[in-house]
């Protein structure tokens, strides 16, 4: 995976995660840890999914 594909995903994650903080300031950690994590996972099934693709594209490319 690219550097800068990796810096994207970071930075999106790092988004939804502050958002989903300051949505409920009230919240303690248990609270909000689903969450986050539900949030966190969303983020690698998409960069996950992203690179499969990716990958194929390649090998088809190669294989052309």
């Amino acid at each position: 995976m690219r550097r800068a594909t990796i810096d994207e995903l970071a930075r999106g994650a790092t988004r939804t995660v502050e958002r989903i903080i300051a949505a409920d300031p009230g919240d303690g950690p248990a609270e909000r840890e689903s969450r986050i994590r539900d949030a966190l996972a969303l983020w690698i099934e998409h960069a996950v999914k992203r690179e499969f693709h990716n990958d194929r594209r390649r090998v088809g490319r190669t294989r052309a």
